[in-house]
């Protein structure tokens, strides 16, 4: 019989428990590195294939015809022709709406709220809904932030849940440490590297109103995409429907109405980013989004007008949303009441309608 002595012992304990860590560590070491291969994976994922044969077709059949300016005037007016099938059939590849603010304004807030809050019970066939927004607001006091603002961002996070909204907290410091003021432009420069897991995000201005959820899910379906950059797609690169168009932060603070951003990883070495605005001259396609001008006026016989799908609003010189010359101003405004309740949103409103 070996009896063993209290320092063997130990040195067997300590060497079982360096053999136990040591697994533990290698397996934990095992499972970051099978997660990180699979998001480098996801990041450099082909592009989508082109679009069906049939919505091709009918992106180049305007080309094929000429085109008077009576022909575009009247296209705006045409609604694209897709079947229904083709309409409630899940779209292939990763999209996202976006809205974003680069300033605490409660209205705006609220209007974004409605927005998603449109989008998630009407049934968009995009997957996901963006909201991004300078990450100093989730550090702001009530005091600083004003409690109308702090009320709605408390509204909006209480939406996040309920309308499946991903919030997406920007650090500006880059920006602002070198002088420059925050602008939309500049968040979404700084935030645009959050889209490399989507085909493609379509931004669209707050505030404003979707009035057909199936229409403005047209403006990314009913025409081939630009997407990446591809010699063998040329829908990539000579798009009818899209025009490319820079973003250019250090220029301009506000960013177009519409605007489809395209963020890939190219050979794994660098960053590609790719912005569009629609074009707004292409029949069936052009009028999908527009300001209130597009609004038309009911017909006297009874007959559906077709209405844009999405109207953006502007603002006066004081940053309040324009109701002169808008239609859809009592509309939007209960509307959005509604979801940022307790809210006083309209005190102005009346204000200036005395």
């Amino acid at each position: 019989m070996v009896l063993l002595t209290s320092s063997t012992v130990s040195t067997i304990v300590s060497m079982g428990v360096v053999c136990i860590f040591t697994l533990l560590l290698f397996l934990s070491g095992y499972v970051l590195q099978q997660q990180s291969v699979k998001n480098i994976q996801h990041a450099i994922r082909p592009p989508l294939e082109p679009a069906t044969r049939s919505r091709e077709a009918l992106g180049s059949a305007f080309q094929k015809r000429g085109l008077s300016d009576s022909d575009l005037d009247a296209g705006v007016d045409q609604e694209s022709s897709l079947g229904s099938q083709d309409r409630h059939a899940k779209p292939r590849g990763n999209f996202a709406y976006l809205q974003l603010l680069s300033e605490p304004d409660p209205s705006d807030i609220c209007s974004a709220v409605l927005f998603f809050k449109q989008l998630a019970t009407n049934g968009t066939r995009v997957q996901d809904r963006l909201f991004m927004y300078p990450q100093e607001w989730d550090r702001m006091s009530t005091k600083k932030l004003g409690k109308p603002a702090s009320i709605a961002l408390s509204i909006l996070r209480a939406a996040s849940i309920k309308y499946g909204i991903w919030l997406l907290p920007i650090d500006m410091t880059a920006a602002t440490s070198a002088g420059y003021s925050t602008t939309n432009t500049k968040l979404l420069r700084l935030g645009q590297i959050q889209f490399m897991q989507y085909d493609s995000v379509l931004y669209v201005q707050t505030p404003g109103m979707i009035l057909d959820t199936e229409r403005l899910d047209d403006v990314l379906f009913s025409r081939p995409l630009p997407l990446r950059h591809d010699k063998n797609r040329p829908e990539s690169f000579n798009n009818e429907a899209w025009i490319p168009m820079p973003l250019r932060a250090e220029r301009d603070a506000d960013l177009p109405p519409v605007y489809l951003i395209t963020v890939n990883n190219i050979r794994g070495a660098s960053i590609e980013t790719r912005t569009h605005i629609p074009n707004i001259h292409l029949p069936g396609f052009g009028g999908l989004v527009t300001g209130p001008w597009g609004v038309k006026p009911e017909s006297d016989d009874g007959e559906p007008i077709q209405q844009p799908a999405y109207v953006y609003f502007s603002n006066d010189r004081d940053g309040h949303v324009k109701w002169a010359g808008n239609p859809l101003f009592g509309t939007w405004r209960s509307q959005q009441s509604e979801v940022c309740d307790g809210l006083e949103l309209d005190a102005f409103y009346h204000d200036e309608m005395k």
